[in-house]
């Protein structure tokens, strides 16, 4: 890993491995691994201490994480939009303003479904989403590649983002049909 720690780090996360081996006596090899990772911290070897960071994913940046609330902020309001236009339900199916889910096979998107499934799951966020999933209206996070393209997704948002300033204009909270499609078609 590379990583250096002063003298006084280390002796912080051998402390709190010591506590956290304390906390977990119920759990043998629980408690073992905390007292292990306090002495890779106290004696210094350094070779283990990606150990103590393995289970962190990779970061997400700020303009990612505004990426994946904005295509869940997106596939909610053409899902919405589409409920309260009767011509927009009997001209689109429901299947297409219903979000798939980012896929898992990709390195990138798979960072994206993580913040998705923790917006959903944990931080109890777009309930919708939780319920399409339970009705069965989608599988779940991972689209399994069936979902749009990153690009499209683009290309979709920026659609959204034109078709929203017209929107909000014309005082609506809902998109026409007609602008339904055309971010579906972006």
């Amino acid at each position: 890993m590379g990583k250096k720690f002063t003298l006084k780090e280390r002796l912080i996360l051998s402390n709190q491995y010591d506590l956290l081996a304390k906390l977990s006596e119920d759990d043998d090899s629980q408690k073992k691994h905390y007292e292990n990772m306090s002495e890779i911290f106290r004696s210094g070897y350094s070779w283990g201490y990606g150990l103590a960071t393995e289970p962190f994913s990779d970061e997400l940046d700020e303009d990612e994480c505004r990426f994946v609330l904005d295509v869940l902020n997106m596939y909610s309001n053409l899902y919405y939009s589409r409920q309260n236009c009767n011509e927009a339900q009997s001209e689109i199916e429901e299947r297409k303003v219903l979000f798939k889910g980012f896929d898992l096979n990709d390195s990138q998107e798979c960072k994206y479904l993580s913040f998705y499934r923790f917006l959903v799951e944990d931080f109890d966020r777009f309930n919708e989403f939780k319920s399409w999933i339970e009705e069965g209206k989608i599988e779940g996070f991972n689209s399994h590649g069936s979902g749009p393209s990153m690009e499209k997704l683009r290309r979709m948002l920026q659609k959204t983002k034109e078709l929203n300033e017209i929107r909000f204009e014309r005082h609506s909270r809902h998109f026409t049909k007609d602008e339904i499609e055309e971010i579906l078609n972006a």
